[in-house]
């Protein structure tokens, strides 16, 4: 299960605080919401001021002005997954700023299954030529209700004049409307007499990196008028699906408001630390004095990856026999309880603070959480603290599959140390006890071989 989007959060440096980092590594960037505007006009295009912050999205009035698959509330267009099936997708407007023929920018957007039913991606276009999308996902491409993908988009400015296009995404349902991201491009004018400020590259990918590993990309601040441009706050973006994640930090940023005077740069570091498996990313919000873009974004991707299995001294492991099904993994540790925060390591905490606060290794971590059937879960502990952990199976959702039969294995610096299962899961919220494991050893305690049906807990955040 996709678990709701986590809180709302902002990061950045005020820019009456002038704060400096320290010279040792990286730092975070997060202080308390400040009011960043008081109207559209100073959130730039694709972008309406909101509850004193700029976010992003297009003004309407009434039902008028927005694309489909999007309905007007409060004179802002929202997604509305009633219209479409289920689907929606984030932006709904990507701004591509170029500067000379020839040059490309790269922007993402994400497409989720809010609805409640599987949903069947089978057309992902985008038009004119001037758009294209990269590195499409496989068609037909089917998602079960709270699974995404991302979707990059390159635009190549063949001339000066801006352009204007769509990205659309089709579905299976013959009467539902496509959904839709407005893409537009902007001339932006170097050179001139107004502040100007331009961020390459806007788009930073770090790969693979793997858990407890730190990897970084630049990108570069540039004064391109004839008269200085002030960078007030580099902040962490914030989209409907949530905020960046503080996995992603500044390393040395410079003390804020930060001045350029024409032609010169400045090049900030960004550090990716994964404490966690799987795609993590988010954007950046770069907020200066260039009238033409006062918030620039820098969109961020990685794909964090577990250590080997050699290194790990308890992985377990969730299988089960079915499509479109969804059966859930629980590692809860010492002295915790069921879908508690503190003590439950799950798809909506999949990466609890246990034991030492300062070492990751004692912390679990779910790699994966698998919505549409079959699994395999995996909770990875390189390093258990002592005492004792259960290991919990959960029906989460049936989305017209067949019943489930689940199967657990636990494994030890690679080696199966035991199996238990196939136990019959035949309800949503059937809950099998399966194991407890105590370290030092491991000694291990089977619970049985029966699933009770129970009701579930609240939820924490998640994935």
């Amino acid at each position: 299960p996709d678990a709701a989007p986590p809180a709302l959060g902002d990061a950045e440096l005020p820019a009456d605080q002038g704060i400096v980092a320290p010279p040792d590594g990286a730092v975070p960037v997060d202080a308390a919401p400040r009011p960043e505007c008081s109207d559209d006009e100073a959130c730039g295009p694709g972008r309406v001021c909101h509850d004193d912050r700029c976010i992003e999205g297009t003004r309407c009035e009434a039902d008028r002005g927005c694309p489909a698959g999007r309905i007007c509330v409060a004179d802002i267009c929202l997604a509305d997954p009633r219209s479409t099936g289920g689907l929606i997708a984030e932006p709904d407007v990507l701004v591509f700023s170029f500067s000379e023929a020839g040059e490309t920018s790269i922007r993402g957007a994400r497409a989720e299954n809010r609805g409640d039913d599987t949903v069947v991606i089978t057309a992902i276009d985008a038009a004119p030529a001037a758009f294209q999308v990269l590195d499409a996902p496989a068609l037909p491409l089917r998602l079960v209700p709270g699974q995404g993908v991302d979707i990059t988009v390159q635009y190549t400015a063949d001339d000066a004049v801006d352009d204007e296009g769509a990205l659309s995404l089709r579905t299976d349902r013959a009467a539902a409307e496509p959904v839709q991201v407005r893409l537009t491009s902007q001339h932006k004018v170097v050179g001139g007499q107004d502040p100007c400020l331009q961020v390459a590259p806007n788009r930073l990918d770090f790969g693979g990196v793997t858990r407890g590993d730190t990897a970084t990309r630049t990108f570069e601040l540039v004064s391109c008028g004839e008269v200085p441009v002030r960078i007030n706050a580099i902040r962490r973006g914030v989209s409907f699906f949530g905020a960046l994640p503080d996995t992603y930090q500044l390393q040395q940023p410079p003390a804020f408001p930060l001045e350029l005077a024409p032609g010169q740069r400045h090049t900030i570091t960004v550090a990716y630390s994964p404490r966690r498996a799987g795609i993590e990313g988010g954007f950046w919000d770069v907020h200066s004095t260039d009238p033409t873009n006062p918030q620039q974004r820098v969109d961020v991707s990685a794909l964090a990856t577990p250590p080997p299995l050699e290194q790990v001294g308890l992985h377990v492991r969730l299988a089960w026999d079915t499509d479109l099904t969804d059966v859930d993994l629980h590692l809860v540790g010492p002295g915790g309880q069921l879908w508690t925060c503190a003590g439950d390591c799950y798809f909506s905490n999949p990466n609890p603070n246990w034991s030492d606060p300062m070492d990751f290794r004692d912390d679990p971590f779910l790699d994966v959480d698998d919505v549409d059937g079959f699994g395999p879960e995996n909770i990875n502990l390189e390093a258990p603290a002592a005492g004792t952990y259960r290991v919990v199976v959960q029906y989460w959702a049936d989305h017209a599959g067949d019943v489930p039969d689940a199967t657990v294995e636990l494994l030890e610096f690679g080696n199966v140390i035991a199996s238990y299962g196939p136990v019959r899961m035949s309800r949503v919220d059937d809950v099998w006890e399966v194991v407890d494991i105590q370290y030092p050893g491991p000694v291990l305690t089977p619970l049985g071989a029966n699933a009770i049906n129970q009701g579930r807990g609240a939820l924490c955040g998640g994935f």
